[in-house]
């Protein structure tokens, strides 16, 4: 129910702007709530590129992922959480025999079908590879 909502919700988003917006999103592995300029926590850190996105664009202060990749990516990609999709403990890697559902709708799916162009730039950490 949730995953329909999303997709409702993206899609009512997008027809009803005419000029669609540019969506990026940045996954940071182990980034604390201070390591960004933005915050004005420490004056050691200088992320003048990701200071400007910020100051553009929206952030999300109060949303929290788990603590390993690929239960995050899983839930970003999704919008279900982590237990839900049961992987919900540690991240994924080549000796890993499971991936991420194959008939999931996945938010890029979304966003191309409302009319955008989506490319993934990083790691994947939702599973490897099955040709079956």
């Amino acid at each position: 129910m949730k995953q329909w909502l999303l997709v409702l919700c993206i899609i009512l988003v997008g027809t009803a702007v005419a000029k669609k917006p540019h969506i990026l999103y940045v996954v940071a592995d182990d980034q604390g709530y201070g390591d960004m300029g933005y915050t004005n926590m420490t004056d050691d850190i200088k992320t003048p590129f990701m200071d400007k996105l910020a100051g553009e664009g929206l952030i999300l202060e109060r949303h929290y992922t788990s603590w390993a990749c690929t239960p995050s990516r899983a839930s970003l990609m999704t919008g279900k959480y982590p237990i839900a999709l049961g992987i919900q403990h540690d991240a994924f890697t080549m000796k890993t025999e499971e991936c991420l559902d194959r008939n999931l709708l996945l938010l890029p799916e979304v966003v191309r079908y409302n009319g955008y162009a989506t490319h993934l730039i990083g790691k994947w950490h939702l599973g490897y590879a099955r040709w079956d």
